[in-house]
């Protein structure tokens, strides 16, 4: 049975297609817009399929694509503190395994 995928997750994942969009948009490859940044093909791929960024990494992402930061994280439904606190439990508890 596949399990459930966190709110957290899927907030990731809908940052990185709004990243994807812009790039697009853009005309711009994953190769492009990684050189742009400071980053391979192969990390922005990871980005675009949901990958925590830092902010800084984020801010970069923004001024290259031509958008505002709040674009790229702009999403329908955001993840309540509870989801939060019950990723950082599971996470716990898979490192003390």
């Amino acid at each position: 049975m596949k399990k459930k995928e966190s709110s957290a997750k899927s907030y990731l994942k809908s940052v990185g297609e709004n990243i994807k969009y812009y790039r697009k948009l853009r005309g711009l490859s994953l190769d492009v817009l990684g050189l742009d940044i400071g980053l391979d093909k192969s990390n922005m791929h990871k980005i675009e399929a949901g990958k925590n960024i830092t902010l800084l990494t984020l801010l970069k992402l923004a001024v290259v694509l031509k958008v505002k930061p709040e674009q790229l994280v702009s999403v329908e439904t955001l993840p309540t503190p509870e989801d939060i606190d019950k990723d950082l439990i599971r996470k716990e508890k898979k490192r003390k395994k």
